[in-house]
Formats: C-alpha cells, structure tokens, sequence
C-alpha cells in the first residue's frame, strides 16, 4: 500500500502529491537529510522481489517502521518517492517509479531549476497516467487504492471549501481504518462523516510525555523562562566547522591569499574575490540574486577605499558586517514584555501563525504555548486551519500533552470549531477572542491553514482572517529546507495581509536537518525586513531556540 507519492525539487517545492494515508513528516524529513542533502551513501541497493531488472537506479530508506523507495531526475532535478509501511511488500515498485519518472520527463517542459511550474495540461496527462499505473501496481498487493490527489486537483477543492461547498457523494464510500501492524481494513458500516473527530472530547496524545521536554531549556532572569540563544547549542548543527579565518591559505577565498595590502581597491581587485563570495553563499542556500545584491554591496563600501590587509580579508570582512547588521533585529523581539502590558489592560494577547503546507505552523505553535506556559500564562489555542484532515485533532494531541506538562492543567485549553469554509476560520478566531476574554486567558495562539504562496485565490483569505482576528503579532514559520523558495514565500507572505499590516516575525523550523546550510534566513529577512524570532531545532517542545545572530553569521562565513 503506497501510503504517500511525492514528486518534489531540492528546493523542497512539491510538484506531485498522492496520499492515501499522511506520513509522518519526520520520515520524509529524514530521507532529505540522510540522502538529498548530506548525501550519505544509505542506499539498500534495490527493491529486489520479482523485478526483472537492475535496480541500480533505484535507492531505499527506511524509518520508523516506513519504507521510502526513490529514484531521482535530472534536467531539471527532482525526485519521485512512494512511501509505505514496511511491513507491506510492494512487488515491482522500483519499475513503477522509474516508468512514472520517464513519463514526467516526456511530458513536463517547465523549467524547475528555475523555480517554474508544471501548467495544469501537463499536470492532467501526467495525473492520468499516473492513476492507471498505481491501480497495475497494487493489483498484485491486494490493497484498493484510493483516487490519487495531486497539485493539480487540490486547488478546485481547496475552491469548493472556500465556498462553504461540499463534495456530493454518489453512494456510500467505504470507510478505511488500521490495525495496529498498519494493515487497512476496509469497514461498510461507516459513513466517511464518522471519521471526522474535531468533536471529541476524548483524551488523545501520548500518555508518557517526559521525552516531549528537551534537557537544558532556557533560564531564569527576573523570574521570566527564556528560549534558550542558538550559539548555547551550535554542536546540534556542525561539530566539525573550521573558523579559522586568520590562516587565508584555506577555505574559499585561498586562491587570492597572496594578494597584498595597503593599497586603494579598485574594481578589478574584487573581481575574482566578489565571485568566491557570491559562490560561497549560495553554497550556503542564499538565492543567486540576494548573494549578488549583498556582494554588490561589499563591492560598492570598499572601492576607493585603503586597505589594511589583503583585498581578501577585508571582502570578508564586510560580508560578515553586512551580514551582522541584516540579520540583527531593527525592533523589540521582546514578546514577553508586550504580553506581560495587555494582560495589564485584561485583554488577551493574540498571536497568528501562517505559513506554507508542511513547514511545521502546528508544531512550531505548540513549542510557543509551550514556553508561554512556563511561563505561567493561559494559552488558549485556537484551531482555525479548517480545511486540512486531521488538523484539530493534531492540536488536540498537542493541547493534551501541555497539559500533563503543566503544573496547571487550566491554564492550556483548545478551541476549536470543526471543518469548513474560510467563512468559519473568521467565525473561530473571534469566538475565541471573546472566549478567552471571559475566561481570563492571557494568550491566543491562532493555528491557520497551510496555503501555497504563489496561488492567489488560496492566499487571498489572509487578508479578510487578519481583518477579523486583528492580531497582536502574525508569525510566518519557514523552513530552513526550502532553499532559493523562501524568498518568494517571505514576499507573498509579507503582502498577503492588506494594506498597512505585514509579518512581524519568522520562525525557522528544521535547522537541525541543514546543517551550515542556513541561507534560508537570509533570504527571508533580505526579502522582507521582518526579523527572525526563533528557530527550531527538533521535535520536543523545546527545541526552540532564539537567534544568535554572531552564530548565525560564523555558520554563513564557515
């Protein structure tokens, strides 16, 4: 049973999507670090079975309990994966992907790299075929495989939901559940309606949740619990970087070492020395066009200038101050404080995540609840991503959990309103702004629905939500994984929301999965203006850290 097909470029643009049953995001998330981006040679070889063919081409990688068999393209560059249990023997499966990949090849023309997209005819042939070779593929399996989705179709659906429109059933679907070995199992007597469970005021979550809490996680200053500075925790990142800036004899700027100094730089010094830069950075994930613009502007501060050192040297001197003064804050990040005067005034502070789908918005929400709890405040936390399976519950698990992490199991509660329309999500924030006004909640965190940044219709609730809700501080969470992307997303982010109102912050989730690679924050913050407030580092409800923006530079430079 193939539980999740993803086409995707290493930008971390998803092209394809095909679901039956979501994934965990940490599987996918650990094939893009263990083989896409480290490059670590993981490899099983081959899908074996019955295939009659070499699977040279074809990788496997296994995690908790799934198996992700894979095969890459090139020109442009993206990947095919198709992911399921592993207790599921899916024969031929190395064939499937490799016919999908050379279909995809014949029919998409849009340039990738360049960070086009495949038109929508492209999209309706590819999807047809693709339906008719997963049905050949699990006729042998023995699973019913459900009508594939895709990033073609979703959008008519995503229409249909803001429309406050349902889909009309012909007849009775089946209703598909899991065994506890992850088998399906097909039930007649349910309704697909029984399977939304928004409503339920059962227990869920973990019932151990101890391993949820990180060791060392902040400290105490005025009697305040503060996120922890990211240079406390480089090791998580690279345990291996070389700083060492003083020996020019290595590193990417030695081919210029011998260069002398005291002399007034002229343009054509900084000719091969303004091309290792921009190279070095977009080694580092800075888009091509924001590595230039940055260099420019070394290029432009030193010419006509005398040089102490070599020209080398001092280029990278700049760039580290240039660096310095981008991604140091211009305002107060200082939300305690801002907290700490509304609730003076009784009213409640409200906080709004937004951001693309899969980035990690529910995640990243419940580590700020979680430090705004340690804090000794009530949060209430707000469900207002209406459109996506299962997105209430997943804040339920989480509510649940900071509950039993809480001295006060009052002080954290979810409110939530079920599934719809955009209609409903305006309906759900003010609902529960009055409610946590007259319950004497310090807090809203508002959850809200992933949505792509370049499609308009799916951005344009934004605005009308924020004119609803009026948030204190609407945050975006950005991966650090999507590379060159980011700067688009920042933007349309940054614009979506009406005139005179913008972000107020990034969180940056999935450093831990990047390594040095952190050019994303650049990007983001060059685009925009708007400062970063934490990044995340991992799965427990405190990997959370604050930016340290010496760190953060000393990673660029390394």
């Amino acid at each position: 049973m193939s539980e999740q097909f993803l086409i995707f470029t290493p930008k971390g643009t998803v092209l394809f999507k095909d679901e039956d049953r979501k994934v965990p995001d940490r599987v996918v998330n650990g094939l893009i670090s263990d083989i896409f981006i480290s490059q670590r040679k993981t490899l099983t070889g081959s899908v074996n079975n019955e295939e009659e063919f070499e699977d040279d081409d074809v990788g496997s990688y296994s995690l908790d309990g799934y198996t992700i068999k894979y095969v890459s393209s090139s020109q442009p560059t993206c990947y095919f994966t198709s992911c399921h249990s592993s207790l599921v023997n899916v024969p031929n499966e190395g064939q499937f992907l490799k016919d999908i990949q050379t279909l995809w090849e014949e029919l998409i023309t849009a340039d990738l790299d360049s960070g086009a997209f495949p038109d929508e005819q492209e999209l309706r042939k590819f999807t047809s075929f693709y339906n008719l070779k997963k049905q050949e593929l699990f006729k042998n399996v023995g699973v019913e495989t459900a009508k594939s989705t895709s990033t073609s179709e979703p959008h008519s659906l995503s229409q249909n939901k803001l429309k406050g429109k349902k889909p009309q059933l012909t007849q009775k679907k089946k209703a598909r559940r899991w065994d506890t070995q992850g088998n399906p199992i097909e039930d007649d007597g349910l309704e697909e309606s029984d399977l939304d469970f928004s409503s339920t005021t059962s227990e869920v979550g973990n019932q151990d949740v101890g391993h949820l809490v990180g060791d060392n996680y902040g400290k105490t200053k005025d009697g305040k619990f503060l996120v922890s500075d990211m240079k406390e925790i480089n090791d998580i990142l690279s345990k291996q970087r070389d700083k060492s800036v003083s020996d020019e004899s290595t590193g990417a700027f030695s081919f210029l070492s011998g260069l002398f100094s005291g002399k007034t730089v002229t343009e054509d010094d900084l000719t091969k020395t303004s091309k290792s830069l921009s190279e070095h950075l977009i080694n580092k994930n800075v888009a091509p066009e924001i590595a230039k613009k940055l260099v420019e502007r070394i290029n432009k501060s030193l010419v006509g200038t005398k040089v102490t050192t070599s020209i080398p040297k001092a280029a990278r001197n700049a760039l580290e101050k240039e660096l310095l003064k981008l991604l140091t804050p211009e305002t107060s990040i200082n939300l305690l404080k801002e907290i700490q005067s509304k609730k003076a005034a009784r009213k409640p502070y409200v906080i709004s995540v937004v951001g693309v789908n899969g980035v990690g918005k529910s995640t990243n929400l419940s580590k700020l609840a979680f430090w705004l709890l340690s804090n000794k405040y009530r949060v209430l936390i707000t469900a207002c991503d209406t459109f996506r399976s299962g997105a209430v519950e997943q804040l339920r698990v989480h509510v649940n959990n900071l509950k039993k992490l809480t001295e006060d199991e009052s002080h954290v509660e979810l409110f939530q309103g079920g599934y719809g329309g955009a209609d409903l999500v305006s309906k759900i924030a003010k609902g529960a702004i009055q409610y946590a006004e007259e319950n004497k909640f310090d807090i809203v965190l508002l959850d809200t629905a992933g949505r792509r940044h370049n499609d308009a219709q799916l951005m344009a609730p934004l605005q009308g939500f924020v004119k609803a809700a009026k948030p204190d501080k609407i945050i975006m969470v950005g991966e650090a994984l999507v590379g060159t992307d980011s700067v688009q997303q920042a933007k349309n982010f940054n614009g979506a929301f009406g005139p005179g109102r913008t972000l107020d912050f990034f969180i940056i989730s999935k450093c831990d999965t990047v390594g040095d690679l952190i050019g994303s924050m650049v990007n983001m913050v060059y685009a925009t203006g708007i400062p970063i407030l934490f990044v995340g580092t991992g799965q427990t409800y405190t990997d959370l850290r604050t930016l340290s923006v010496d760190w953060a530079v000393d990673t660029l430079m390394s």
